[in-house]
């Protein structure tokens, strides 16, 4: 992306933290960021990456405080409430986590599978698994179908021997055991 397009480093830097995210290896996520941060420091999503990160790293005051500096500084940033919300509830914080959970971010959330899975995310970590597993099917039917992130994100590990999530991630795999078939 890069190559094609050096005006997209900021992009390809919190998307590539991202994976790093993914594989749990918060250090190389970081550098990352920091290299975004290197180019366009006040970067909305290299700051909600960033907090991210910290959230993942048990750092979580140190998130909230991110997530609010990008919140007041953009408060147009619906998508964004739902991982507010997350590290509010991880600190405890359930009712300040579900004034975040707006009409409006439910209304974002609808179109965009992020949006929805943090959503579900931060609905799960309020204790409100039928409501989480809604957001986690609507993010699945918006094309989100990383199951491998959903089974390995912390968030979610006392999901999994729940029959509902059981069933969601097996629908993902097999509509990729059969994606991959027709391909053949």
């Amino acid at each position: 992306m890069v190559r094609l397009s050096p005006n997209e480093s900021v992009l390809a830097s919190y998307n590539r933290a991202r994976i790093f995210v993914y594989q749990r290896d918060y250090e190389q996520a970081t550098r990352e960021l920091e290299q975004g941060a290197a180019i366009e420091p006040e970067h909305p999503m290299i700051k909600v990456f960033t907090a991210r990160v910290h959230y993942y790293k048990g750092e979580i005051d140190e998130s909230v405080k991110i997530l609010q500096q990008v919140l007041q500084r953009h408060p147009q940033m619906d998508g964004v409430r739902p991982i507010l919300a997350i590290c509010l509830s991880a600190q405890g914080q359930h009712t300040k986590a579900n004034e975040q959970l707006t009409p409006k971010v439910r209304q974002v959330a609808e179109a965009d599978y992020d949006i929805s899975y943090w959503l579900a995310s931060a609905y799960l970590l309020q204790g409100r698994q039928v409501e989480a597993l809604r957001w986690l099917e609507t993010a699945i039917s918006l094309g989100n179908e990383n199951y491998k992130w959903f089974e390995s994100d912390p968030n979610w590990t006392d999901m999994h021997e729940d029959p509902r999530f059981v069933e969601l991630m097996n629908r993902i795999k097999g509509n990729r055991e059969h994606a991959g078939e027709q391909s053949e």
